[in-house]
């Protein structure tokens, strides 16, 4: 039977108050397992009959698209249904080694695991990293740094790292995937008072690397 055939039907039953629609699924994970120091796009398919409510007063249908996908502890791809239940979305380097069940909760409360489908394998990390002097900055305003991840894989490493700024916030707080080593990333910095700052960087597996200290103004 279709998916389509089966949505059919699924109104059918939700319009004339009808049985308990059947469980979702998660159909397939791909790549299904990768280094922890490595990062990029993770493929989920997933199968539900999504709950759908008719108003036969107006002859309209309401389809409930709310969802919620996990990977391990991470939220995972977008809150709406989409795509056919095709869903691709970034998965950063924050997974240590282990493996991680899969989860899928629909709007009504339905709910698919796909047990472990997920594994990570220790990986490799560098050794630390360095970051590009950074200019005087204005509180609040997107600016450049330049990362570089100092050894560890061959080819470079194509993680990701976290950010902090001590004494101000800095988003985004997890940066993109670095290409040979290498990441130019745009940050914002707020503060709440002028001053000199530094970033910091890290990884997963405990590696680091901090700025010079530069200014920031409001």
């Amino acid at each position: 039977m279709t998916r389509a055939l089966r949505f059919l039907i699924a109104l059918c039953i939700a319009g004339c108050g009808g049985a308990t629609l059947p469980p979702p699924s998660v159909v397939s994970v791909s790549p299904a397992a990768r280094p922890a120091s490595t990062s990029g796009p993770v493929t989920l398919t997933l199968d539900a009959v999504l709950p759908t409510f008719a108003d036969h007063g107006s002859s309209t249908a309401t389809v409930d698209d709310r969802m919620t996908v996990k990977i391990g502890p991470r939220t995972f791809g977008p809150s709406r249904w989409a795509d056919a239940g095709v869903i691709t979305d970034f998965l950063p380097s924050v997974l240590p080694e282990g493996s991680y069940d899969v989860t899928l909760v629909l709007g009504d409360g339905r709910l698919a695991m796909a047990t472990d489908a997920f594994r990570v394998s220790a990986g490799t990390w560098p050794v630390g990293y360095t970051i590009d002097t950074i200019p005087e900055q204005t509180s609040g305003s997107p600016f450049g740094v330049t990362l570089r991840a100092q050894g560890g894989q061959d080819g470079g490493y194509i993680g990701t790292v976290n950010f902090a700024v001590p004494g101000a916030s800095v988003t985004p707080t997890i940066s993109g995937p670095f290409e040979a080593g290498l990441r130019v990333e745009v940050i914002t910095v707020t503060v709440s008072r002028p001053g000199n700052y530094h970033l910091d960087v890290s990884d997963l597996g405990g590696r680091t690397g901090r700025s010079l200290d530069f200014r920031v103004n409001q």
